[in-house]
């Protein structure tokens, strides 16, 4: 039995609408995560205040490698200061990826890129 692997590729429309029901009220520069062409996560930003505002969902179990890897590769890419909001669960993944914890807001624990 071979494992499918884990493909990363620009989203599409269509790929947002399929996830969320809805088109984002913003435009958004986004990636999404395919096994056996079905689409699995997507991450990306909108820009907000000249800052990028990250996001990202899961709709199936990704490996914790092929999420890192991702990971590293959208931040070696970002231009500009980003934030996001994590969880207590998610805290420990974002400051290793660098992301600086800078307070809490009624979201969650909000996180900060500066590179």
């Amino acid at each position: 039995m071979s494992i499918a692997p884990i493909t990363t590729r620009p989203a599409t429309a269509e790929d947002v609408m399929g996830l969320y029901g809805k088109m984002p009220p913003r435009s958004v520069r986004a990636w999404v995560m395919e096994k056996d062409g079905v689409v699995v996560g997507i991450a990306g930003y909108f820009l907000s205040g000249g800052r990028a505002v990250m996001f990202s969902d899961m709709n199936a179990p990704i490996p914790a490698m092929a999420i890192w890897r991702a990971s590293v590769a959208l931040m070696k890419s970002m231009q500009v200061p980003a934030i996001c909001v994590g969880t207590e669960k998610s805290a420990p993944f974002l400051k290793r990826l660098g992301w600086v914890y800078v307070g809490n807001s009624s979201d969650g624990m909000v996180f900060e890129w500066n590179r």
